[in-house]
């Protein structure tokens, strides 16, 4: 009966601990047992997501100032601190002298840009000065290094802009760059002048930049220009104001500046191997440069003298030395005056052409007769002996140009034009008629970016009445009458 018992017990914990090891277990095969019933579960709408946090807005710049902008200065006038950086970034540059007259404004980068007004003068003898605009960078450990100048316009087009003159100087009727920037006492009275009545700006002048001769005077100025309301941003501008000849003054017109940097072009990459050098600005390599100054020089007498040292037979005097041509060495083009050697022998003019080697060596190129007479062709021709007669045209017996050469002549340009600026080199020939005939040559330069001077012979009609005329204008080539080892 025990052993029943204790069987019965073991049989009955062996299904208990079956039973607790699997629960789902009820005795019943898997295939039989139905699937459970799912519970359905809600449809849950997705929170929204929060919000960006709007960004603050940046601080406004001071009064004046754009990020990044530039800044007119306060005080243009030069300190110790704006002089000193200009001198450290311009340490070291030859071939122009630059003089800082006013420091415009500045531009916070990394560090700070600077633009200066600037007078530059190439280092040659009589050059005449011209403004630029210099920009500087000075970095955050104090080096000031040049990025960038632009010449200063100071011709308006008559559009609200301007451009610079074609060619530096006082040349006939045309606008030069005043070799003194100074604001005068009367200057300043003049501005006051043509300004006077003019309300909602203060115009404050920095500096004296050109002029041009009229039956008057117009002068071109920089200015600063303030309006007159709460927080001002001033602005720089070309003023333009005509003094007449009875002591008025009228403002012409204001042609607004930025001083925005434009950015320098990119540098190509070198190619490899040995480059030939780069010709100088305003020249052609391997074509005729006008010469910037014709007049003779110690420099260019002693080559032609060199050149025609042991010459016979014709005396040559130079008159001018037209243009050069950078070949192993230079071309010169004199203009000279020949007379062969007898009695009451008839100077005329002449093209020498002289070659100068790389060791200082000079020697006779070509002669070449200048030509004078106008045909029908559009071209000139040299005087022949026959026509030096009366009513014929005649080698002038002095080049130069005379104070009433050149007053005949800018009566002539009166009607015809300031399309370009005209300067007369020399007086080369005339023909008397019903007044006067005369033939110049005429240094020419248009009025456009970049130009380069060129040569003209141009026909002056000198009335009986006092008054003149140009009657033709035809191209002169340096190099048409080179014939090279003639």
């Amino acid at each position: 009966m025990k052993k029943l018992i204790s069987i019965l017990l073991c049989g009955m914990l062996m299904l208990t601990a079956a039973c607790t090891a699997n629960p789902n277990n009820t005795g019943k095969t898997p295939e039989s047992e139905p699937a459970p019933e799912q519970a359905a579960v809600p449809a849950q709408t997705p929170e929204p997501e929060p919000e960006p946090e709007p960004e603050p807005e940046p601080e406004e710049p001071p009064v004046g100032i754009k990020a990044g902008g530039w800044t007119v200065a306060d005080d243009p006038a030069l300190t110790d601190e704006t002089k000193a950086i200009f001198a450290q970034a311009l340490e070291g540059t030859v071939g122009v002298d630059y003089e800082a007259i006013a420091m415009l404004g500045t531009q916070v980068v990394a560090g700070m840009n600077y633009c200066y007004l600037s007078r530059s003068t190439v280092v040659s003898p009589d050059a005449p000065s011209t403004y630029a605009f210099v920009y500087i960078y000075r970095d955050l450990a104090g080096d000031a290094y040049l990025l960038n100048w632009a010449s200063v316009p100071i011709v308006p087009n008559g559009d609200g802009t301007a451009s610079r003159p074609a060619e530096p100087g006082t040349l006939m009727g045309g606008w030069a760059y005043d070799a003194d920037s100074e604001i005068t006492d009367e200057i300043k009275a003049k501005l006051e002048k043509a300004l006077d009545g003019l309300t909602g700006a203060t115009y404050e002048p920095i500096a004296n930049l050109g002029v041009q001769v009229v039956a008057g005077l117009n002068r071109c100025l920089l200015c600063k220009i303030t309006p007159v309301v709460p927080n001002p941003v001033s602005h720089y501008a070309l003023v333009y104001v005509y003094e007449d000849l009875e002591g008025g003054a009228s403002l012409k017109e204001v042609v607004d500046l930025s001083l925005d940097l434009k950015e320098p072009e990119p540098l190509e990459p070198e190619p490899e191997g040995e480059q030939e050098p780069e010709p100088a600005p305003d020249m052609i390599a391997g074509g005729w440069q006008v010469s910037y100054e014709p007049e003779m020089t110690e420099e260019t007498k002693a080559v032609f003298e060199k050149a025609l040292d042991g010459l016979v037979g014709v005396d040559y005097v130079p008159v001018a030395c037209l243009g050069t041509q950078v070949v192993a060495g230079t071309n010169y083009c004199f203009l000279a005056e020949a007379t062969v050697v007898y009695p009451d022998a008839q100077p005329k003019f002449v093209l020498v052409y002289v070659y100068e080697d790389l060791e200082g060596n000079a020697q006779i190129l070509n002669f070449a007769d200048m030509p004078v007479i106008p045909n029908e062709y559009g071209t000139a021709e040299p005087i022949p002996a026959e026509e030096m007669l009366e009513g014929g045209w005649a080698y002038a017996e002095d080049p130069q140009i005379t104070a009433e050469i050149r007053d005949s002549f800018g009566k002539a340009l009166v009607s015809y034009g300031y399309l370009a600026v005209y300067e007369p080199v020399a007086n080369l020939g005339t023909q008397v008629v019903a007044g006067l005939n005369r033939c110049l040559l005429v240094r020419f330069t248009e009025r456009i970016p970049e130009a380069r001077p060129q040569y003209k012979l141009m026909y002056v009609w000198e009335k009986l009445d006092g008054t003149a005329e140009i009657t033709d204008v035809f191209d002169f080539d340096l190099g048409d009458l080179c014939t090279y080892g003639a």
